[in-house]
């Protein structure tokens, strides 16, 4: 086997599309829409979010793999902790997948984000943990509590308490990722420096051009369901209290949300 091996070597069907996160932007701008992510009044907003969701868990179980063959002389603890995430990213994959057929979609409907993957491209353990469990899997923390929001307004236990249980978990990876980013660098700043740089490009990446917020400040917008209109967050907001909880400090939630509004909005 090798290391760090290119996207397009990930076993994909024939008709699943992988896209650079810029393309796939673009293509959302030349349709009229944000560039970033599927807003609530949009058709097919939860088809394409709990997609994004499902093919980035498969991803996060490829990675958490390849981390653990990349690294072989990482500390045994490390090694473990990164086997039982991709035990479980390997579940999610399966729950995300069921709750698209149970929405009437599948995986391959939407185009698949290379983004997570390109996390493991980086020869650091330290960076790629940053990137990968605070970066994206803390992001996973606003995205599940966003949708879990959604479900209770729907109604819809089935999917607000699968998500509940996968947050869970995700909550267990971001603290595992911020217990082995300080625990590889210590004694070395400039590493330390490295991987949380690396962690700030990719919460740069999404902080959604300025529409991110707080719950409580988040501004509304109607969203169609089933022919019932209910109220809905209109943009992804930040989870404080999941990411409190894992492990994230106040100081950085605040850095979050200051990103944000120094992006120029959409």
């Amino acid at each position: 086997m090798e290391r760090m091996i290119a996207v397009d070597r990930l076993a994909r069907p024939d008709n699943h599309i992988l896209v650079p996160l810029d393309r796939m932007f673009q293509a959302r701008v030349d349709q009229g829409f944000s560039p970033t992510a599927a807003m609530p009044h949009e058709e097919d907003f939860l088809k394409g979010r709990l997609h994004g969701i499902a093919v980035g868990e498969m991803q996060a179980m490829e990675a958490a793999g390849r981390t653990l063959f990349d690294f072989p002389d990482a500390p045994w603890e490390f090694q473990l902790d990164m086997a039982r995430q991709v035990w479980d990213e390997s579940r999610h994959t399966e729950i995300f997948a069921k709750l698209l057929e149970y929405l009437g979609s599948y995986i391959g409907e939407f185009p698949e984000s290379e983004v997570l993957w390109s996390c493991t491209q980086v020869d650091d353990p330290a960076c790629r943990v940053a990137g990968i469990n605070r970066g994206l899997e803390g992001l996973a923390c606003d995205v599940f509590e966003q949708i879990i929001r959604l479900a209770q307004r729907m109604g819809d236990e089935v999917i607000e308490r699968a998500v509940d249980y996968v947050l869970a978990d995700e909550i267990t990876h971001v603290r595992m990722g911020s217990k082995w980013m300080r625990k590889l660098t210590e004694g070395d700043p400039e590493r330390l420096k490295r991987a949380l740089d690396f962690q700030e490009n990719i919460d740069n990446l999404f902080n959604f051009q300025g529409g991110r917020t707080t719950q409580a400040d988040a501004p509304q917008a109607p969203l169609d369901v089933g022919g019932r209109e209910v109220d809905f967050d209109a943009t992804l907001t930040i989870a404080r209290e999941a990411r409190l909880l894992a492990g994230f400090t106040d100081e950085e939630i605040e850095r979050l949300l200051r990103s944000a509004a120094r992006s120029a909005a959409y």
